[in-house]
């Protein structure tokens, strides 16, 4: 993880608040790693509980990009986040998360991931099912096999890499608008957030880097939609957090009648892509009811009280 002296003396001035929890995240986490066929594999395992979430990072940054997700959730339960940046295959992605987990004698978790995070939870839960007891997908594609196109490949290939950083960017830029208004100290958390993304992708950008994550993609999609009895032996729970305005919600939609045991949350309107980060407190307990809901005692139903049901 980075170290806090690496951050630019902006990021404490300019978001006093949030700069003061960032660093007493990365004073009070370690980062591990462990080794498969020669790929260093970091990972943060931290927390308490009966259930383990596990989630991803290594696509626009290293672990402290999750720290949100872990500050919110270790509480209550374990939280591992595995760096996949070494990667570029889902089959050896997927054995260095297993090895993750056989390190730390880990045998079930729940997978979490949002966006590209998303994508990554949705290939291991298609390989690897039986060490999956639940899952929760927000804002994230479904496999598409149209989307494999050649050309693209090709147009990676050739593009100078200045202008593939700009082009991911305007991309990135694209996902994080929204056209409401925000309490202030919601506004300094994601604006730091924001501020964070920046000099994390500058950091971290590299063509291998951002190949390795296309190509993960692209597999992710060239494994097409899913069958109906793909997951006949699979008895967990899925749900499925979206919003209405998300780019991602037709996916949901179809996720929702693809995938088995799964249920739809819908967050407010008005804050598209970012809904999550906006509704933090909302997203979070209700993942964190859901995840209670699960065991020998939960009934197979997921409610929570709520003006937007999905």
């Amino acid at each position: 993880m980075i170290k806090i002296s690496e951050l630019p003396a902006s990021l404490e001035r300019d978001f006093p608040t949030e700069f003061a929890r960032f660093r007493e995240f990365l004073a009070s986490h370690e980062e591990q790693t462990v080794s498969l066929n020669g790929h260093e594999i970091p990972y943060c395992i931290c927390g308490q509980g009966a259930r383990t979430i596990l989630t991803f990072a290594g696509g626009w940054g290293g672990i402290e990009m999750v720290y949100e997700i872990i500050l919110r959730f270790e509480g209550r339960n374990r939280v591992v986040v595995v760096d996949i940046s070494a990667f570029d295959d889902p089959d050896e992605m997927n054995r260095g998360i297993n090895r993750v987990l056989d390190n730390e004698e880990i045998d079930r978790v729940v997978l979490m991931g949002q966006s590209l995070a998303g994508i990554l939870a949705q290939l291991f839960f298609r390989r690897h099912a039986a060490r999956v007891e639940a899952m929760v997908l927000t804002n994230t594609p479904s496999p598409k096999r149209e989307q494999c196109r050649n050309w693209a490949r090709l147009l990676f290939a050739c593009l100078p890499f200045c202008l593939l950083r700009v082009l991911l960017r305007k991309k990135m830029r694209r996902l994080e608008r929204f056209d409401q208004a925000i309490p202030p100290p919601v506004e300094e958390r994601r604006r730091f957030a924001h501020a964070l993304l920046e000099q994390m992708t500058e950091r971290s950008f590299t063509r291998k880097l951002i190949g390795r994550i296309l190509k993960l993609a692209w597999r992710f999609n060239e494994q097409g939609k899913y069958a109906a009895d793909e997951f006949r032996a699979w008895s967990g729970r899925i749900l499925l957090i979206t919003s209405e305005d998300d780019p991602y919600h037709s996916d949901s939609e179809i996720l929702k009648s693809v995938l088995p045991a799964a249920e739809q949350y819908v967050l407010p309107s008005g804050f598209a892509h970012l809904a999550p980060q906006i509704c933090l407190e909302e997203f979070q307990s209700t993942i964190q009811e859901f995840l209670d809901d699960l065991g020998p005692q939960a009934d197979g139903s997921f409610s929570r009280p709520s003006a937007n049901p999905g």
